[in-house]
């Protein structure tokens, strides 16, 4: 009977590191990051699309982040790992081929961590991915985060602002 097997070439890691500033203090950002996801998570980020109730993120450990489809359906991207309030969110997820563009299946480590840097922060995202890689999968991870970071919670945060 034949065996399937993978090559060494469809197989590997990717890290992804970016920083985005945001002008608010920390405190507001990581409310922000952990309690309000559901408003600032981009749409076009969403696998379930309009079926989609809300995004969230269950602050402890153990806890999931998550698309709510409404009756007990949805979708798990992350189980969070370790939590350092307000600094820094371990989160350990899988992605499934043809939900992020040539990745999949693969594992990320995703860690967010918040500095402070005068009046505003910084929020770094570092992704680890091991798995099936194609060519662009560093160059569409790091896209994404930007879009969802940088457009999704950067905005929100900033046009928050009391």
């Amino acid at each position: 009977m034949p065996t399937a097997t993978k090559s060494l070439e469809e197989t590997g890691a990717v890290r992804v590191e970016l920083a985005i500033e945001i002008a608010a203090d920390k405190k507001r950002v990581w409310k922000a990051l952990v309690e309000e996801s559901g408003k600032w998570w981009l749409r076009d980020f969403l696998v379930g699309g309009d079926k989609t109730k809300n995004f969230v993120i269950e602050t402890k450990l153990g806890g999931k982040a998550y698309e709510d489809w409404g009756d007990g359906q949805g979708l798990i991207w992350f189980t969070i790992t370790g939590i350092h309030a307000p600094n820094e969110l371990y989160m350990v997820g899988h992605m499934f081929p043809g939900v992020c563009g040539d990745l999949g299946p693969a594992t990320g480590l995703l860690k967010l961590s918040l500095e402070e840097k005068g009046k505003g922060t910084i929020l770094r995202v570092q992704d680890s991915l091991m798995g099936r890689m194609g060519d662009e999968t560093g160059a569409h991870v790091s896209e994404g985060w930007k879009q969802l970071f940088g457009q999704g919670l950067k905005k929100y945060v900033e046009s928050s602002r009391r």
